[in-house]
């Protein structure tokens, strides 16, 4: 056998090779997907009969019914919030001449500069009725005009207050999904409305809003899936206010001694029910194919001029991000370098001593920042290779074999974290296992809820690679594996070093399944954050917030260096 003929035998034989150990990762993530929620639904079936009964005897009590309305007002009005900013924040951003440049490509990364228990906690310490720092300074300017207030006049401790920091926290879903769709947007429609001398506002109502319903029901959708699933929020604000939704009673549930499981199991069912019932109505509200009224006429040249409303518009963005990140970290600021939480400030007591406290002296909190920021770079390490090969080993089949690994991958995002923390939780605590409280759990936990992010984030890189580059690099004689390394890989790499930086955020400051399965032994951000708010201790815990901020801020910073690096590349 020749040389070229010899070579040409042995690319065919690396073919399948590659391919089936691609496949073999495929179905060994499936695997352990799948194993965890098989195992809780066979749990959940044996014991529903308990359950039942735990259920029923709740419902006859009224604390579950309870715990139904407040999760329907609370999950609601923050989504209608959320609906109403985000989709505002939407138009301005992508039809208007009152662009946030800067502003608004921070927008949807607004809850990664503050993770959410940080942020939450900023909001308590500046709204508490009594000793907030916001609430204390309006009571003293009301004082001065002779309108005096003994306390409040806000109270974050309310239904409404937590709806209102639950519609802040939901609003980047809203944000995206509207966004996406105005973007696609033909902007003959606006300037055939600009033309018959419509104003701005008349525009918005009654020409490009109603062209994007579908996709302002569909983030409507995706907001109250998220708020169904959110933790932080209500563990701080709603624990304090004594009000409790599904997330944090079911929690409640598996951590009270004795544990009720099975009704425990028989709630995150109804919860998986209603959030896939859900997935399923936004699916059928923007269906992938939908395209009726996308021109690509939607630049800058077609931008609605707003006029003096141009001005106004660009503070609703700043205010958003001044609400959601900059108050929050002032009140955090000012208690983390006080002795004790005190609305009286006095800049003499100023001191460093709490951040000393929880990053070298205290034995939980310093091995917290070690346990959670090596999980989350562990983590975000195996989730992005996985993802890259997976992602961009498919980019070079055709047929439904490249939608496999995206479905498989993205599983986890259509479960709340609740959910997948329990079903851990019941999976590997019992023998053979036994991993409750361990590294191996918390890991196992992480990389579940991360491959989703990790996906996005390996498709999106892929999506601007170009089929021929992978064809070109065939006919040169390589093969998929070195294709994959040469080739893919390093095109791909803006995109995956943001999606690594994605997922580590989301792990080092993860609360909800950090709650369920960490342990004294290997304590983690998340669980000591929440530990240290029931215990009072607030100037650490406002300390250790503003820690795990900066940590995320620096990571956003090189997030979004090389997104503009990716861009100007492509």
């Amino acid at each position: 056998m020749n040389a070229p003929a010899a070579r040409a035998t042995a690319r065919k034989a690396r073919i399948p090779v590659f391919s089936s150990l691609v496949l073999t990762l495929v179905a060994l993530v499936a695997v352990f997907l799948i194993f965890p929620l098989a195992a809780t639904v066979w749990r959940t079936i044996g014991e529903a009969p308990a359950g039942v009964d735990q259920v029923a005897a709740s419902l006859r009590s009224g604390a579950l019914v309870r715990v139904l309305m407040n999760t329907a007002i609370v999950v609601l009005g923050g989504a209608f919030i959320a609906t109403i900013i985000g989709s505002l924040l939407a138009f301005i951003n992508e039809r208007t001449d009152g662009t946030l440049g800067a502003a608004g490509e921070l927008l949807p990364l607004a809850p990664m500069i503050v993770p959410p228990i940080a942020g939450v906690i900023g909001w308590a310490i500046l709204l508490d009725p009594n000793v907030g720092l916001g609430n204390t300074l309006l009571r003293n300017l009301l004082g001065t005009v002779g309108l005096p207030v003994e306390s409040g006049p806000f109270n974050i401790y309310t239904p409404a207050g937590l709806m209102l920091v639950t519609g802040l926290y939901l609003v980047p879903y809203v944000y995206l999904v509207v966004a996406a769709a105005l973007r696609g947007l033909d902007s003959s429609l606006e300037e055939a409305s600009r033309v018959s001398g419509a104003r701005p506002i008349r525009t918005m109502l009654l020409v490009t809003l109603p062209a994007v319903r579908p996709a302002i029901a569909a983030g409507s959708l995706v907001a109250i899936i998220a708020g169904i699933g959110l933790f932080s929020v209500p563990i701080v604000l709603g624990t304090a206010a004594r009000v409790d939704v599904l997330s944090v009673h079911i929690y409640r549930m598996f951590e009270q001694f004795p544990p009720q499981t099975a009704a425990g199991l028989l709630l995150s069912a109804a919860m998986v029910a209603i959030v896939q019932s859900l997935l399923l109505a936004q699916r059928w509200l923007v269906p992938p194919e939908r395209n009726a009224v996308t021109g690509g006429r939607g630049g800058r040249s077609g931008r609605i001029r707003l006029g003096r409303l141009r001005i106004p518009a660009k503070l609703m963005a700043v205010s958003y991000l001044v609400l959601t990140s900059v108050l929050p970290v002032i009140g955090l600021i000012i208690v983390s370098l006080q002795p004790f939480w005190t609305p009286n400030i006095r800049f003499s007591q100023f001191s460093l001593a709490n951040y000393k406290f929880v990053l070298f002296e205290n034995g939980p909190t310093s091995r917290a920042f070690v346990t959670s920021f090596s999980l989350g770079a562990a983590t975000a390490t195996v989730a992005v290779l996985i993802a890259a090969i997976v992602m961009l080993q498919s980019r070079q089949q055709k047929g439904a074999s490249r939608r496999i690994g995206d479905v498989i991958l993205s599983l986890p995002a259509t479960l709340p974290h609740t959910v997948i923390g329990i079903a851990f939780l019941i999976t590997f605590t019992p023998p053979p296992f036994q991993f409750y409280g361990t590294l191996t759990i918390l890991f196992l936990a992480y990389l579940a809820m991360a491959l989703p992010f990790a996906a996005r984030a390996a498709s999106s890189a892929a999506s601007g690679i170009g089929f021929d580059l992978a064809e070109a690099s065939r006919i040169a004689g390589a093969g998929p594996a070195r294709t994959f390394r040469r080739v893919l890989l390093p095109l791909s790499a803006p995109g995956l070093v943001a999606g690594w930086i994605i997922v580590f955020i989301h792990t080092a400051g993860e609360v909800t399944a950090s709650s369920l399965l960490g342990g004294a032994r290997n304590p983690v951000i998340g669980r000591v954050m929440t530990e240290l708010w029931v215990f009072g201790s607030f100037p650490q815990l406002a300390a250790m917030s503003i820690v795990v901020t900066l940590v995320t801020s620096v990571g956003v910073a090189i997030m979004l260096s090389f997104s503009r690096y990716s861009s100007r590349t492509t």
